[in-house]
This record gives structure tokens, C-alpha cells and sequence, in this order.
């Protein structure tokens, strides 16, 4: 750790390398650490109170199935924080004009309604293609995946205010990803978004005209709720929630017993579902016809995919323990 003094206040900030953009902790100030004020900070505001945070949970639980019918009433809460996590949002507007080669297929030989051969040949292909991007990058500390990838809303966006995070006793965390760094990864994401459109139209792109533009960006606080709960006064869960729209991040699932069992007998039953239709499959194949007269392989190969995959779906949705609300 290292020393660093706000260029606002002059407070003493404690700061570690790998920081990019520093937010003060006394005045709320965000800098690089050459001492640049950020311009574009922004935050959204907090409209969840605690106990709406955990009521919305309680109603967005009850909903999940394989939980307890009365879960609203089991949970307690056991703990509850706020964290401010640092986002970069780039608008970019991406523009490509390419000339390339692609494959195309003509078909010789015709008779009876079939062609006795397909000859390939390589011919000029061009387009252009054009995107605008909102590209949200997560610029914190390592954390869940599900916080990493998390959609941000933009609209809400006010004017960071620090009075605010100390009136919740809130952790603001600082970005580990400079300005400039987040605009190239925008930019770089916009640009693979163009080129995997292009490669579905060409085989391959020989010459391209590229124009990127940087239209808008903002550096974005997002206050998120953690909370671990307890139901019955057992196993305790982990929970995270927006405050700013009440969307649930993510949250552990309290599964009963009994939704486990049946779930995985479910699962026992497609599993021999697959077993049997892969032995019939494998009997027709050596000419042995379990049903005289009749070739059972097709349908038993379909049996053994469905079964198949409805025995893996049943088994990970069991063993599933964490879900999410979905994006609004």
C-alpha cells in the first residue's frame, strides 16, 4: 500500500498500485493517480432501504421451486452490507467496409432430381456493417462472476455523491482499469461484435476500412446489497441486490429435501430411459429385432437423446444452488 493525497481535500488516502481510479474517502472526489479529477463519475441512487432489500429477496424466493412453502416466514436475517462497485460504460459506434472471398457452391450432374457432384469455387465478397454499442466493463477487485457480468442500468445515473455511501456505512471500491484502458476494451469488443458478422457473410475478409468512435462514456457506482440469511436457523445463504432497481443479483437457493429426491429420481429415470434405448439402438444395429418385422434403431436412438438430455437438464437443475433474476 501506498500513501496518496486527494487533490481536492488533501486527504491521506491509503492506495494500492494496481489502482486506476481512486475515490476519496473524505470528500468523494474520483482521480487518477497523477492527480486528474474524473469529470464523468456518476453513481446510481439507492432506493432500496435494507428491509426492502430483504423483502424483495423473500418475494423473489418464494417464487423459485423445490423451496419451502412458508420460506417467507423462515428466513432471518443474519447479515447486510452495501458496496459501491465501479463500472466503465462506452458507447461506441463501429463502422467496417471489407472486401474478402467466400466459398460458394454449385451443384453438376443433375438427374432424377439429384446432383453426382458439388463443385466449390472461390468468389470476391464485399459489405459493410455498422454497430452501436453500449458496452458495460466491471473495473473492481476480483469478485463473483455474476457482479463481473451484471447488466448495469445507466439511466438512473446522478452525479456521484460520497455523503450518500457513508449515510449506508458503504464500501466504495476502486477501479483497477485506467480511462483509457476501458476504452480500448470497448472498442475492442465493439469491433469483434462487427467482425463475427462479417465472417458469416465471408470466408475471409483481405482488405478492411474500420472507423471507431467513442460517442459517450461514464465511470458508474453501482450499490449493491450483500446479505446472508439463515432459514430456520440453519445453513446460512448469500444473496446480493441491486439497490438502486431491487433486481437480485444473485442469490443461493434453500432447497428442500424432498424436491432434492424427487428431482434426482427424476433424473435416475431418464438416465435408464437412456440405458434401455441405447440397448435397443445397439440390438437393431446387429439385425436382432426386439419386435418381429419391425427396426426399432431410429427410434431408439431418439429415445437415448431425449432421455439423455432431459436426465443431464433435471440433474443441473437440481444441483443448480444459485439463480438470478432475470435482466428487466
Amino acid at each position: 500500500m501506498a500513501k496518496k493525497h486527494c487533490p481536492n481535500c488533501g486527504g491521506a488516502l491509503d492506495i494500492h498500485p494496481t489502482d486506476a481510479i481512486i475515490t476519496c474517502s473524505y470528500c468523494g472526489t474520483s482521480f487518477t493517480p497523477d492527480g486528474t479529477k474524473m469529470k464523468e463519475h456518476f453513481a446510481l441512487q439507492v432506493n432500496y432501504s435494507e428491509s426492502d432489500a430483504l423483502d424483495t429477496l423473500k418475494a423473489y424466493l418464494v417464487k423459485v421451486p423445490g423451496v419451502a412453502n412458508d420460506l417467507a416466514q423462515q428466513i432471518s436475517l443474519k447479515e447486510i452490507s452495501m458496496t459501491y462497485y465501479p463500472y466503465w460504460v462506452y458507447t461506441v459506434q463501429g463502422d467496417v467496409s471489407y472486401r474478402g472471398i467466400d466459398k460458394k457452391a454449385s451443384f453438376r450432374g443433375q438427374s432424377g432430381g439429384r446432383y453426382s457432384s458439388i463443385h466449390w469455387e472461390w468468389v470476391a465478397e464485399s459489405g459493410h456493417q455498422e454497430q452501436t454499442r453500449q458496452i458495460r466493463l466491471y473495473a473492481g477487485p476480483k469478485v463473483r462472476g455474476e457482479i463481473v457480468n451484471y447488466p448495469i442500468a445507466t439511466r438512473s445515473r446522478r452525479y456521484f455523491n460520497f455523503e450518500e455511501a457513508k449515510q449506508h456505512t458503504a464500501n466504495v471500491l476502486f477501479s483497477k482499469v485506467s480511462e483509457e484502458a476501458a476504452k480500448q476494451q470497448a472498442i475492442g469488443t465493439t469491433k469483434n461484435i462487427i467482425y463475427s458478422r462479417i465472417n458469416r457473410e465471408t470466408e475471409r475478409v483481405e482488405e478492411a476500412k474500420e472507423n471507431f468512435v467513442v460517442t459517450d462514456h461514464a465511470y458508474i457506482h453501482v450499490p449493491i446489497y450483500h446479505i446472508q440469511f439463515t432459514v430456520g436457523g440453519g445453513k446460512t445463504y448469500e444473496a446480493a441486490l441491486d439497490a438502486s432497481n431491487g433486481r437480485v443479483i444473485y442469490t443461493e437457493i434453500p432447497r428442500t429435501t424432498g424436491f432434492k429426491l424427487k428431482a434426482l429420481g427424476s433424473a435416475a429415470f431418464w438416465f435408464i430411459l437412456t440405458i434401455i434405448g441405447a440397448a435397443v439402438a445397439f440390438l437393431s444395429y446387429q439385425g436382432i429385432h426386439l419386435i418381429s418385422g419391425l427396426d426399432l434403431f431410429y427410434p431408439a436412438i431418439g429415445l437415448t437423446t431425449i432421455s439423455g438430455i432431459l436426465g443431464i437438464l433435471t440433474l443441473y437443475y437440481v444441483t443448480r444452488g444459485v439463480t438470478a433474476e432475470r435482466a428487466r
